[in-house]
This record gives C-alpha cells, structure tokens and sequence, in this order.
C-alpha cells in the first residue's frame, strides 16, 4: 500500500521533509498546501510534489495529516479540519507548545480516540542534520509510526520519547541548542579576530571545529568526557582553557540556558493549549 501524506503549511520544515523524502525517492503520496504561488511552484517543479492552495483537495483521502503552520493558526484550522477529520487519519504536528490534548479537543476527539504524534525537529533539519524527538499518544499504531520515522530520518536522526512531557526536554536540548552554539561560535571567531587572526580564517576554523567535534563525537564512540581528557595534554594549552571554563562554572552557565528553554516551552504549552476549544 502507498500511503497518502498531506502538508498543512509548506514552511521550512515542511520543506526539509519533502526534499528529504524526495532526493531519496518518497514511498508516499505527497500532497502540500500553500497560499504562496512561489512555494507552491517550488514544490511541484522541483520537488515533484503536489501543491494546492486549498488543503481541502486532498485532506479526505491521506493517511497522514501534517500540521505544519505557526501555533498560533492551530485554533482556526483545527476548528476547520473538525469536520473532515477520518477515523483512520493520523495527525503529525510539527509545532512547537501545542499538547496532544489540545489537538484533540479542537478536532472534537479524546486524545485516546484519534492518532495524534508530536514531532520536535530542529532547524539543522533544512540540511538533512536534524534531531527530532517524537512521541506518539496510545491511539497511535506502529504502523504509522514507522511513517513518522521515515519522514524524519530522511532529514536526520530521530528518538521517539517515552512521554509527551519530555518534549520540554528535547526542546532544551536539540530544539533550541544550535542557537546556543550559533553564539558559542560567534563569540570564538571574533576572539579569533581579536588575537590576529583574520574574519574569513577565524571563522572557518571555528565552524570546522564544531562540526569535527561534533561528527567525531558521533563516529569514536568514546564518552564524551572522555574525548575531552584525551584532548587535554597535561600542563597543555587545553588543559589550561578547560581549567578556566570550569572555574567560570560553564556547566552550571548552560544548565541555567537550558532550564529556561524548558520553562518557557511549559508556559507556551498551557497558554497556546488554552486558546483551543
């Protein structure tokens, strides 16, 4: 069977998903809706996805339902989608502070009685880099969440969560955080600068580093406390820069970031949730 994919909204991370799945070759049906000539075009010449400006051509006969607009659009459309709403049909969305329990009151549904699965994907995923965390209420079968996995790995990695609560958590900690190390750079390249080194080449080296720390992170499978000791010769240079982060108390810098990540993401969650009826 060729399941049927229907996008709500064909922003970047609607984008990201269909190039993915697209460059790879998709074993869905792909549908998207758009009000923007110019995205629409895009979508059906280049990515060979088919594109309306009314979501209401195909919304009846996917299998999947992609939710992929701003939050604060999801009361107005999920009044609309009340009525057009199948048994069989599952609900992704990809937004950020909207609970499952509020998708499915707005749908007119307990959230036990329509498959409903929450995605948390990055911005990295416009590159095929992502992380995404996804959880999946009770009324989800594996079947659609072997398609949830698909479209996301085909722009990254993925882990589903044992509960929704945790997608705070991911927002913390994937979600949020390349805006974290976005800073972190842009603080070492003009330190670089400061020291002699010119913009291009303080820039270079610092994004090279990052992206090499990172990727041998994921390919030696060594702890990651680990890799840095074997970085710290005694007595060395880095050593010596790690001694001073640790006595600046960076960990507990980061920990205070990340808590309010995941504090602001609760207060979104019941604020956003309560505009739903």
């Amino acid at each position: 069977m060729r399941y049927k994919i229907g996008f709500i909204g064909g922003g970047n991370m609607s984008q990201a998903i269909l190039s993915g799945l697209t460059a790879k070759g998709s074993p869905y049906e792909l549908y998207v809706c758009d009000r923007n000539e110019n995205k629409r075009h895009f979508f059906m010449e280049t990515l060979g996805v088919q594109a309306t400006h009314d979501y209401r051509e195909f919304i009846e006969t996917v299998d999947v339902i992609v939710l992929a607009i701003k939050p604060q659009g999801f009361p107005a459309l999920l009044a609309e989608l009340k009525p057009l709403i199948k048994p069989h049909q599952l609900i992704l969305s990809i937004a950020a502070g909207i609970p499952i329990e509020a998708i499915a009151r707005g749908l007119g549904q307990a959230d036990n009685q329509i498959a409903i699965v929450r995605a948390m994907p990055n911005t990295p995923s416009s590159i095929g880099l992502g992380a995404t965390g996804l959880y999946g209420n009770r009324a989800t079968n594996d079947t659609q969440k072997a398609i949830v996995s698909t479209l996301f790995e085909s722009c990254g990695v993925i882990t589903w969560l044992q509960s929704e609560a945790l997608i705070s958590a991911v927002v913390a900690v994937s979600g949020s955080s390349p805006a974290y190390f976005f800073y972190i750079m842009d603080i070492m390249a003009k330190v670089g600068e400061s020291m002699g080194l010119d913009p291009e080449s303080s820039l270079i080296l610092t994004q090279q580093a990052m992206l090499g720390a990172a990727r041998y992170s994921q390919e030696a499978g060594i702890p990651l406390d680990t890799l840095k000791k074997n970085v710290m010769s005694p007595k060395g240079t880095t050593e010596q820069a790690v001694f001073s982060l640790e006595r600046d108390h960076l960990d507990e810098v980061l920990q205070r970031a990340m808590q309010a990540a995941y504090d602001r993401d609760q207060v979104l969650s019941k604020e956003i949730g309560d505009t739903i009826v």
